[in-house]
């Protein structure tokens, strides 16, 4: 950097920061340093680098010691509220307070729902870094202006957004969770979601499992039962009834009540799997554990990693990290050695 700050006759603390791609130093000076170090071969060393960035954090100025999480979380719930929300949340500060950062929340409610008020209070804090994580949008939600921050969003909140992101890795753990429910002996599995959440997946979730079912046997192919809005138990039925499944991956929905109705016992007459369970239901069903803390923690580290490399604004190619999950079996979904014998017609129910 010394030999870069004589060529071009300037301090190498302006060099130091045009290769961090500080705004202080303006863009011409930037390029000409960048176009110099190129021709010079400069190579940063990512580990003194890393080390440089802690010491910086470290040196009272408060630029980049807090981590802003933006939330919107519109109704009468509460994020904190849902399960999925604080295991993502938990990751995401136990993750921070590992790398030396504070994390501090900002409801944009308390914003009046404005971004750039929100920014501007963020600009006047010298808080650079970013999270949007646990939104519910109603209507329309302006995007959040990246310029300035280093900005990385959590799953698909404040998805108007276009930022790098961390995610489950919704189509692995759709097939993951067929594929084991097929190996306990179950021929025939049906994916049972909500429409808004199935959508919110980017539709991983129904193309996951029509895309399994191509290794299928037609015979053993069912539709998927995808509701767009309230549950009705006679769609419901209906649809069982047609397509006669042996086993129901779920997410939400309501079906042990609706099953009984019909006098169909789970798991006698029928197994249950579940993508992304509560806590009550981890006590005791089959499905998938989504590490949703890990989720939270990768969405942490890509806004720590765009603070280090001094990379703000908007990338023209974002990245989305995919956290698979795990299996756990439940007494929801028992190991059937041999195929029900199923009654003859449109199904047994």
């Amino acid at each position: 950097m010394a030999e870069i700050a004589g060529r071009l006759r300037i301090s190498a603390a302006t060099v130091s920061r045009a290769l961090r791609n500080d705004a202080r130093i303006s863009e011409p000076v930037r390029q000409r340093v960048r176009e110099t170090a190129e021709a010079m071969g400069y190579r940063p060393n990512p580990l003194v680098s890393a080390l440089m960035a802690s010491r910086r954090r470290r040196g009272g100025n408060g630029e980049v010691d807090n981590i802003a999480l933006v939330t919107h979380y519109g109704g009468r719930q509460d994020w904190r509220t849902k399960d999925v929300c604080r295991w993502e949340y938990n990751g995401i500060q136990e993750r921070a307070a590992t790398l030396g950062f504070r994390l501090e929340i900002f409801p944009l409610s308390a914003y009046h729902g404005s971004m750039a008020r929100l920014t501007a209070t963020l600009r006047a804090r010298g808080i650079r870094g970013v999270l949007l994580g646990f939104s519910r949008e109603e209507g329309e939600l302006e995007p959040f202006p990246t310029e300035g921050f280093a900005v990385a969003g959590l799953s698909a909140y404040f998805h108007n957004t276009v930022v790098d992101r961390a995610n489950f890795h919704a189509f692995f753990n759709v097939q993951l969770a067929l594929n084991e429910i097929r190996r306990l002996g179950y021929r025939r599995p049906a994916l049972v979601v909500p429409e808004l959440n199935n959508r919110i997946s980017n539709n991983h979730w129904s193309g996951a499992f029509l895309d399994w079912q191509r290794g299928l046997p037609k015979k053993d192919r069912c539709e998927p039962f995808i509701p767009g809005g309230e549950l009705e138990p006679k769609v419901f039925h209906d649809w069982l009834y047609r397509n006669d499944p042996d086993a129901l991956l779920i997410y939400k929905l309501p079906l042990r009540g609706l099953l009984a109705r019909k006098g169909i016992r789970v798991p006698e007459d029928i197994g249950l799997a579940y993508l992304y369970r509560t806590e009550d239901e981890m006590k005791t069903m089959a499905g998938i554990d989504g590490n949703l803390a890990s989720v939270g923690a990768a969405a942490l580290d890509l806004v720590v990693e765009r603070l280090n490399t001094n990379c703000l604004g908007m990338d023209t190619l974002p990245k989305e990290v995919l956290i698979k999950g795990r299996w756990q079996a439940g007494e929801s979904l028992p190991e059937r050695l041999k195929a029900e014998k199923r009654e003859s017609g449109n199904g047994g129910f």
